[in-house]
C-alpha cells in the first residue's frame, strides 16, 4: 500500500547572501560586454602642491561669504548638455580670484577707443601728410578727416606733448603747413641805350682761387642731384682749391612745384647765407613736371602742364631760386634734366629744360646750364644704359630705373662741372705763383 508521506527531495545547497556572487559582473556601458569588469575608480589625487591648496582655500572662503548667494543668483553659471543629454560642466565666467572675464566686444571697443586717442594726438602731422598728397579724391577725403582731428586736437591740447618732443629734437616746425614763396623782387632799373661804340677793353679777370682761399661749392637739389652731387663732392676734395660745404643736400620726391612739401625757397636761403658757398650746384625739376602747384600768388591759377601760365610761374620760380644765389654773392650751376627711358617723360623734361636754360641765359656768367640731355644720348639721340668712357669701355650710366644716374654717369657729370668751373675761375695761377 502506498504512503501517504511524500518522498524525500533532493538536498538544495544552502542560499547565497547576495546573487552579486552568481551572475558575473557587467557595466551600464553598452560597449562593454558581460562578464568584463569596470575600470577601477582612481582615487582623487591629494592636493599635496602649495598651488592647490591654496585654490582650495579661497573656494571654501568664497563658499561661506554671506553674498555668495546674491552673486550667483545675479549671474548663473549655465550648463549644457553634452550629446548624451547629461549635464556638461558649468562654464565659469570669473577667474578663479573672482575678476569677471572681459568679452570680445569690451576688447574691441578698448582697441578702437585706443586707436583714436592716438590719431588725436597725430592729428598735426596726420594733417600736413594729407595736404602734401596729389591732387585727387583721396586727398579731399584725408584732408576732410584730418582737418577735423587736428581741430579737435588743438581744442583739446593733445597735440603739445607732439609738439614739445618735436621742440626738443629742434623740428619745432614740422607739422607747419609752409607754401609761401619769398622771392626777391627782380630788378627794375631801365637801361640806357648807348650809341657809342664800346672801347675795345680787356677782358676781366677771372676770380682767383688758391689753397688757402679756396671755392667753397655747395650741392642741393631733388633727388637726381644725389649721384652726381657726390661724384662732384669727390672731386672737390681731390682738388687744393676747391673745398664741399654742406655735403649733398639731396630731398627724394621734392621740387619748386610744392613748397608744401619741401621749401626750397626758405632752404635755399637759410643755407646761403649760413654755409656763404662761391658756387651752388643744383638740379630741380624731376617731380616739377606737372600741372599742381603750391604757393601760387594770391588770385592767380595756372593752366595745364607746359602752357603759357604753368611756364610764366615756373619761370618765376626758376627765376627766383637763381637771384637768391647771385644776390649773395654765388654763381649758380644748374644740371638739366637727361634724357629718359620714357618719351614722355623726356618730352616734359625738355619743356623744364627749356625754361632754365633760358633763365640762365639770361644772367650771363652768373648762372652755367649742364645740358644733361645731349651728353647721355645714345648713337641714334635716344634714351640708353650704357656709354663708353675714355677707354673705350662700355660702362654703366643710368640707373635701372632708366631716370635716375648710376655712379659712372656721376663722375661724367662731375668732370664736366669741373670743366666748367675751371672756365669761370682761375683755380690755377697759384701753381705758377709757388713754382
Amino acid at each position: 500500500m502506498a504512503s501517504d508521506d511524500p518522498p524525500d527531495l533532493p538536498k538544495l545547497p544552502p542560499i547565497r547572501e547576495s546573487a552579486e556572487h552568481v551572475l558575473p559582473p557587467h557595466s551600464d556601458d553598452p560597449e562593454r560586454g558581460w562578464g568584463e569588469a569596470p575600470e577601477p575608480v582612481q582615487p582623487a589625487k591629494p592636493a599635496d602642491d602649495a598651488a592647490e591648496a591654496e585654490r582650495q582655500e579661497r573656494r571654501q572662503r568664497r563658499a561661506a561669504s554671506p553674498d555668495r548667494p546674491a552673486r550667483e543668483s545675479a549671474s548663473p553659471e549655465r550648463r549644457e548638455p553634452t550629446a548624451s543629454g547629461a549635464p556638461a560642466v558649468a562654464r565659469r565666467n570669473r577667474t578663479e580670484d573672482g575678476r569677471r572675464y572681459s568679452t570680445a566686444g569690451n576688447g574691441l571697443v578698448v582697441a578702437l577707443l585706443a586707436l583714436f586717442f592716438g590719431a588725436l594726438l597725430n592729428a598735426p602731422g596726420m594733417h600736413k601728410a594729407s595736404f602734401n598728397k596729389d591732387p585727387g579724391t583721396e586727398r579731399d577725403v584725408a584732408l576732410a578727416l584730418t582737418g577735423g582731428l587736428a581741430g579737435v586736437s588743438g581744442a583739446l591740447q593733445l597735440d603739445r606733448p607732439r609738439q614739445f618732443v618735436q621742440d626738443v629734437a629742434g623740428r619745432g616746425d614740422a607739422d607747419e603747413i609752409d607754401v609761401a614763396i619769398v622771392i626777391p623782387p627782380a630788378s627794375t632799373k631801365p637801361v640806357k641805350p648807348s650809341n657809342q661804340k664800346p672801347a675795345a677793353t680787356s677782358p676781366p679777370a677771372k676770380p682767383k682761387f688758391t689753397p688757402k682761399k679756396k671755392l667753397r661749392l655747395w650741392v642741393a637739389g631733388d633727388s637726381l642731384v644725389i649721384t652726381p652731387g657726390y661724384s662732384i663732392v669727390r672731386a672737390a676734395g681731390a682738388s687744393p682749391v676747391i673745398q664741399s660745404v654742406g655735403g649733398v643736400d639731396g630731398h627724394v620726391a621734392t621740387g619748386l612745384t610744392r613748397p608744401d612739401v619741401f621749401n626750397w625757397f626758405e632752404q635755399i636761403r637759410t643755407q646761403v647765407k649760413k654755409l656763404k658757398p662761391h658756387v651752388v650746384v643744383l638740379n630741380f625739376g624731376g617731380n616739377d613736371d606737372k600741372a599742381y602747384m603750391t604757393g601760387l600768388p594770391e588770385g592767380s591759377t595756372i593752366g595745364d602742364f607746359g602752357g603759357p601760365s604753368w611756364q610764366k610761374e615756373y619761370r618765376r620760380r626758376v627765376a627766383g631760386v637763381m637771384d637768391i644765389v647771385n644776390r649773395a654773392g654765388g654763381i649758380v650751376v644748374w644740371i638739366g634734366l637727361p634724357i629718359t627711358r620714357s618719351e614722355a617723360q623726356t618730352q616734359r623734361f625738355d619743356i623744364v629744360n627749356a625754361v632754365v636754360q633760358k633763365e640762365a641765359k639770361a644772367r650771363g656768367d652768373k648762372a652755367i646750364f649742364i645740358d644733361t640731355y645731349t651728353m647721355f644720348a645714345g648713337d641714334t639721340g635716344g634714351f640708353t644704359q650704357f656709354l663708353e668712357n675714355a677707354k673705350g669701355d662700355s660702362v654703366k650710366v643710368r640707373a635701372g630705373d632708366g631716370v635716375h644716374f648710376a655712379s659712372d654717369g656721376g663722375d661724367i657729370i662731375a668732370r664736366e662741372v669741373l670743366k666748367q668751373l675751371n672756365t669761370t675761375f682761375d683755380l690755377t695761377s697759384w701753381r705758377r705763383a709757388s713754382s
